[in-house]
């Protein structure tokens, strides 16, 4: 096998340091096929050849990196990535202290493979995988056992689980209920990477900002780890959580979000922070969100960064502004605002600011963003109109990363990345109808209030319909706790197109499903 056992080992190294997979049954056949002694000629040769890239492809495979197939159908997204993007996301990819580790592995095994048979250890290290896995294997997890209301035990696969979700989240629909007075403005503001672990992973999980709103959602799911699916799952969050594969075979009129606030008298509009063209984003909100006609054009501020595909990113301060200067010249007719911003997006590069990777810019990003968020909320409140404010953001940015992904890769939907800090903030309310805590006497207000059981779009939405129907701006309307005392739940099952991620009720953990003819697994990170 000559120098072909450093190959070998070194994944076999990768394995043990939980950096990677190994597939033994495909590594064990190249190392045979490898080992078989040749005359030297042209059959020597050619196996030669036919090695290297069979050796790669098998280093692919065994890579915790996306499918093959994955990555070649967004080799069109990939082309519009900047080149200094790329060349940020091999860096991470590829350590140099990896780098580093390598060479010096690469002249230890020069040294000794003079005296060392290492072919041996090879196939040892091989036969290792197979036996260590049998003898550390943990259970498959082929039956979940879920516990009834009438206590009694139902046993299902992780597949049917999956369905009997989808079947349960099919009979969900919201009916809208005429508005009461008095009327309110709804602003949608849709973030970009933004997550729970993320904001704790920089040190501003408890930023003010978030001390500002009434309620705060802190197991709120998105449900998807990508812009667009998360944007669809906003927009049509009148109905429950579909298949990410049914999110593109339409749906529902009745789903649609917006045109189920317009049915109610509001005036939808849609506002992005930037030109919506990379994966055709704004084409998808128009064509596929209810939004036709409803998005504005966010030229005219000024350009706080470049995307990472070269285009521009508008201040948000800035367009929020803007956006409120001009609804106030409008009629009494209530409005919908979605707003969306990529602010926060993986790649951008601050203007000024170019040689700084995108990493190292995401805390004053953030502190940016959410500093524009907070002077629009102040902006808000010094008009004394009243309005609905929801903080809703697509995904998280994974600056964490694990031993499957990455920093910022983003294939798996785990929950480090759809669980995102969704909150409510209501502005103008009489204060006697300011939200109170629980154990709170009369008269002292204690916000926000924290909803930690796992919701999603559909309960945030009821929620927000059961406002329009009882104005919280209305002398007589409900207290919060009795709002809150009817809001629906959503298990966590998260997806992309390949790969789907739910909670396992018995274990506390997560079970993950790549492709549908897949095995599901456990995910531990």
């Amino acid at each position: 096998m000559h120098h072909w056992s450093f190959y070998f080992l070194a994944k076999l190294g990768l394995f043990y340091a939980g950096r990677m997979n190994f597939h033994w049954p495909a590594n064990l056949l190249l190392a045979l096929c490898l080992l078989w002694p040749l005359a030297p000629g042209r059959v020597r040769t050619v196996r030669a050849w036919v090695a290297w890239p069979l050796a790669l492809s098998l280093l692919y495979y065994d890579s915790y990196l996306p499918a093959i197939g994955r990555v070649l159908s967004q080799v069109t997204a990939l082309a519009q990535f900047r080149l200094d993007y790329l060349a940020e996301l091999v860096q991470r990819a590829v350590e140099v202290r990896t780098l580093v580790a390598a060479l010096a592995l690469v002249v230890v095994y020069g040294l000794l493979a003079r005296r060392i048979r290492f072919a041996t250890v090879v196939f040892l290290g091989i036969f290792s995988v197979p036996v260590a896995a049998l003898w550390s294997a943990a259970p498959a997890p082929a039956t979940i056992a879920l516990v009834q209301a009438d206590g009694q035990t139902l046993v299902q696969t992780p597949d049917a689980q999956l369905q009997a979700f989808y079947a349960s989240q099919a009979q969900r629909q919201l009916t809208p209920a005429p508005q009461a007075a008095p009327p309110f403005d709804i602003v949608v503001l849709q973030v970009c990477s933004l997550s729970w672990d993320d904001m704790e992973f920089v040190g501003l999980r408890d930023h003010p900002l978030l001390q500002r709103f009434d309620v705060v959602f802190t197991q709120f799911n998105s449900a998807a780890s990508y812009s667009g699916p998360a944007a669809l799952r906003l927009t049509r969050g009148a109905c429950g959580q579909t298949s990410h594969h049914d999110l593109y075979e339409g749906g529902d009129a009745a789903c649609y979000l917006f045109p189920s606030l317009e049915a109610l008298g509001y005036t939808a509009q849609g506002l992005l922070n930037h030109d919506g063209v990379f994966d055709d984003f704004a084409k998808t909100l128009q064509a596929r969100g209810g939004l036709a006609g409803r998005l504005q054009n966010p030229q005219g501020v000024p350009i706080a960064m470049r995307n990472f595909d070269g285009s521009p990113i508008y201040a948000d301060g800035a367009l929020l502004s803007r956006w409120w200067q001009q609804r106030q010249t409008q009629g009494p007719q209530p409005v919908a605002l979605y707003y969306n911003t990529v602010s926060l997006h993986d790649g951008n590069r601050i203007e000024g600011v170019a040689s700084r990777s995108s990493l190292d810019t995401y805390k004053p990003r953030l502190s940016k963003l959410l500093a524009d968020f907070d002077q629009f909320l102040t902006e808000l409140e010094r008009t004394g109109r009243p309005v609905a404010v929801l903080l809703m953001p697509e995904h998280g940015a994974a600056l964490r990363g694990d031993k499957y992904q990455i920093s910022g890769m983003r294939e798996i939907p785990n929950p480090r990345i759809t669980l995102v800090p969704a909150a409510l903030k209501l502005i103008g309310l009489p204060p006697a109808n300011a939200p109170k805590a629980p154990d709170a006497s009369d008269g002292q207000a204690s916000t926000p209030l924290t909803v930690e059981a796992p919701v999603s779009y559909y309960d945030v939405n009821r929620l927000v319909f059961d406002l329009i129907e009882r104005s919280p701006f209305a002398a007589d309307a409900p207290p919060w706790a009795e709002r809150l005392q009817t809001l629906t739940t959503t298990a966590f099952v998260a997806e992309n197109d390949d790969v789907v991620m739910m909670r396992a009720p018995d274990a506390g953990g997560y079970l993950m499903r790549s492709g549908k003819s897949s095995a599901w697994v456990n995910y531990a990170p």
